[in-house]
């Protein structure tokens, strides 16, 4: 049995398709890549990783930094960290041990600045 012309670049449009779209969502579901095995872009305080983001927020965008400081404020996701650096942790059971005005140092993602709220976020946070 033979197809014809027309049949053959209908059955190799739909598999070139089919293929397609299974390679588009094995892109887009996979896993971001571990916070440990990327580099650190920054360390230091948290007042000198505010001070240099607050020149350009943008530069800054998906950085990986290392900073250390105070713990001002703690929620069920995470804690504020020197007044102005929310850090969203990777592990939240982790939160339930943390102690309020206790010095810390974490590895976080930079994920944005809030100039209204002079607020810098940070997520997947791992303390050190």
């Amino acid at each position: 049995m033979s197809l014809s012309k027309k049949s053959k670049i209908i059955v190799a449009a739909i598999l070139l398709i089919a293929v397609s779209v299974v390679v588009v969502y094995k892109y887009s579901m996979q896993a971001p890549a571990k916070i440990e095995s990327k580099k650190v872009d920054f360390t230091g305080t948290s007042d000198e990783l505010l001070a240099k983001i607050q020149e350009n927020a943008a530069e800054w965008q998906d950085k990986i930094v290392v900073i250390s400081g105070e713990i001002t404020n703690l929620d069920d996701k995470g804690f504020i960290l020197s007044s102005s650096i929310y850090c969203q942790l990777r592990d939240t059971t982790i939160a339930k041990t943390l102690i309020q005005n206790n010095q810390i140092s974490l590895k976080g993602r930079v994920i944005g600045y809030d100039d209204l709220l002079e607020e810098l976020k940070l997520d997947q946070c791992i303390i050190q």
